[in-house]
């Protein structure tokens, strides 16, 4: 007879294994995004990886040429916002089976959401999991006093002179 503890755990584990081999799929499927956005008036082409970065940037047409410089630079942040966001969405569709992923937005300017502590701790709240509330870091009276000092004398915090040399003996 076996221990059904024993049975959980091994399913458990089975179940482990699993989502770990669908994750490493789904982050070699990710490595390998590639987002091709050209301007409405074909004047712009950006690609951009999966996380966002300018892998390339094209003139297709000789139109640039021909746009003052505050035009040209409005059609080079779109198209480059609209393949950060296309990228994102596709990051999106392949870790939706996953859960929430934090932070990466479709909705949001270059596919990325600012977070607080709050939103990124809140999915283990959920669980139930206790987790302290973040709260705005308050330096105290020392920390206060090193600021004063840094803007009294020029220098870097803890120091006489500023001088960084002797600091961490």
């Amino acid at each position: 007879m076996t221990n059904p503890l024993e049975e959980q755990l091994a399913e458990a584990l089975a179940e482990f294994e699993e989502t770990r081999q669908q994750l490493n799929r789904a982050a070699a499927e990710a490595a390998q995004i590639s987002v091709t956005v050209t301007s409405k008036d074909r004047s712009v082409e950006a690609t951009v990886g999966p996380q966002g970065e300018l892998k390339n940037l094209r003139f297709p047409t000789s139109r640039y040429r021909n746009m003052a410089p505050a035009e040209l630079a409005g059609a080079l942040m779109a198209t480059i916002a609209q393949a950060r966001t296309d990228a994102a969405s596709q990051l999106l569709d392949l870790y939706r089976p996953f859960g929430p992923v934090p932070g990466l937005s479709a909705e949001a300017e270059g596919g990325f959401a600012p977070m607080s502590w709050d939103d990124l701790l809140a999915p283990l709240r959920e669980e139930g999991i206790d987790v302290p509330a973040a709260s705005p870091r308050s330096g105290g009276a020392l920390f206060d006093e090193l600021i004063d000092d840094e803007t009294e004398d020029g220098g870097a915090p803890g120091t006489a002179d500023g001088n960084r040399e002797g600091a961490g003996r």
